[in-house]
């Protein structure tokens, strides 16, 4: 969770621990990124509500890269976002560089978790750990990430559209 501002341990757990609300729409609207780069990149960051009012600094951070290569898994990245501080988020990827920095006497410390792994506040500090999952499909990770970040509402999980595909982002 590099580039991320810290957060006192206890407000982490506390802004996981709080049941949230999808603030939006019916569907995950994915943003284009500029440059050139292939393949495209989307991104999309959506508001949070708790108890049917946003909330200034909670958000939802998603990233989705389709792969070039066959075998390996999109980029993904679906983060829970609190006053800047990236508190909880799935990242997929492949093989990955990692290193856990924090998280004395739990499973994965001074080791790298491989893809797709979870990111999560550990009393040590609230950035740096992250411990492996099972292997799944995007929606699955997805149910998965909304489920551990006690957000409510989300619609499912959709690819964003190809540029220039015209109808066949229709199939």
């Amino acid at each position: 969770m590099a580039g991320s501002r810290k957060m006192p341990y206890a407000d982490a757990i506390a802004a996981i621990e709080v049941s949230k609300q999808w603030g939006g729409g019916r569907a995950i609207s994915w943003v284009p990124q500029g440059g050139k780069g292939f393949p495209h990149s989307h991104k999309c960051r959506v508001t949070l509500l708790i108890n049917g009012v946003i909330q200034e600094g909670y958000f939802l951070d998603l990233y989705h890269k389709k792969s070039a290569i066959q075998g390996v898994p999109d980029k993904i990245s679906f983060s829970l976002m609190v006053n800047g501080a990236r508190v909880f988020a799935l990242d997929e990827n492949g093989p990955s560089d990692h290193m856990n920095a924090i998280g004395r006497g739990l499973a994965y410390f001074q080791k790298k978790p491989d893809h797709p792994h979870v990111h999560f506040p550990v009393a040590e500090g609230t950035e740096g750990y992250a411990e492996p999952i099972e292997r799944s499909p995007i929606e699955t990770l997805w149910q998965a990430f909304l489920e551990r970040a006690n957000i409510k509402s989300a619609p499912k999980f959709t690819y964003p559209t190809l540029p220039n595909a015209g109808q066949m982002n229709l199939l």
